[in-house]
């Protein structure tokens, strides 16, 4: 039987696993654990990813205790990087363009 793969995430990534085809079920790591319940008895699942920020010392024991007693893989993914939305400097672009390297200008 193949096995499914399941995303836990915040808010802020809710729509990137889905978008993609697989299971996301977006939450705070309060509702974390009660999420993690309802799924990972099923069956169906092998693997099991879960956003960094959702962690909590409590979710982590809770982690180790269900990787001995089921066959699931518990993948802990980093946080998104937020991407600084800067535009290029005018003159930054000029002088890039000129030198043909980039120069970062601190006014």
């Amino acid at each position: 039987m193949n096995k499914r793969i399941i995303f836990f995430t915040e808010k802020d990534a809710r729509y990137g696993f889905g978008l993609a085809g697989f299971e996301q079920h977006v939450c705070d790591s309060d509702g974390l654990e009660s999420l993690l319940e309802q799924f990972v008895q099923k069956p169906e699942y092998g693997l099991v990813v879960i956003d960094e920020r959702l962690i909590t010392e409590n979710i982590d024991n809770r982690l180790r205790e269900l990787e001995r007693g089921l066959d699931l893989v518990f993948v802990i993914m980093p946080p998104p990087l937020k991407m600084e939305t800067r535009r290029e400097d005018y003159a930054v672009r000029l002088l890039r363009k000129a030198i043909g390297y980039h120069v970062q200008l601190n006014i």
